[in-house]
């Protein structure tokens, strides 16, 4: 009895853990990928102008590159808050905290979270992608040069039978946010160690008073 009691907890822990760390990726996901869907709906849908070829690469070279940058920031952003966290949360449990999230290390930086992050802006491209590709439809041929446009176009040059190739534009969220989510942890790394040497300083100053 004892031992199902101690499952059920688990189990339950589990879950609770489980859930925490889903919505803080919601969080983390949210705006960079609402930015893709205005890159893609603006910028690199010129590059469907068929009127001037220098117009729809200049279209599709520049909107693929802010989308890059605005990842790097987001992965930057999401990098330094959860770095951050990390140190919060280690400091609170050494205090003896019973706060949930603290305890379950929610929200902690974590290499893969940068890479899952990545990942998790793609899913919804996978999937209309993968129906286009078994089933060729209105609906998804939309979406993927109205919302999707940056994994699109870069090889829509190349005509429709070569949509597979579109999968490649994956390794570009998951590459460059993590990049950024890793540049993020080390510009904290850099905030936490002016705090602690301020700390120092001031601690130093009230002895001498």
């Amino acid at each position: 009895m004892e031992d199902e009691i101690e499952l059920e907890k688990i189990t339950y822990s589990g879950k609770r853990k489980f859930l925490f760390e889903v919505k803080d990726m919601l969080a983390g996901i949210a705006f960079p990928f609402i930015v893709s869907l205005i890159f893609s709906a603006t910028i690199i849908s010129f590059a469907a102008y068929e009127g001037d070829l220098g117009v729809s690469l200049v279209a599709l070279i520049g909107g693929e590159a802010l989308f890059i940058a605005s990842l790097v920031v987001f992965g930057r952003a999401n990098g330094m808050a959860a770095y951050k966290k990390t140190v919060l949360n280690e400091k609170k449990r050494s205090l003896g905290s019973s706060d949930e999230r603290v305890v379950y290390h929610t929200g902690e930086y974590r290499l893969w979270k940068g890479i899952f992050l990545g990942f998790a802006i793609c899913i919804p491209f996978l999937i209309i992608q993968t129906i286009e590709l078994c089933v060729d439809n209105t609906f998804c041929s939309f979406c993927l040069k109205y919302l999707f446009a940056w994994a699109y176009y870069p090889f829509s040059f190349l005509g429709e039978s070569y949509q597979a190739l579109n999968y490649i534009m994956v390794l570009v969220p998951v590459g460059v946010h993590t990049l950024g989510y890793f540049l993020g942890k080390l510009k904290e790394i850099k905030v936490q160690e002016d705090l602690a040497s301020q700390e120092l300083e001031r601690k130093g100053k009230r002895r001498k008073k």
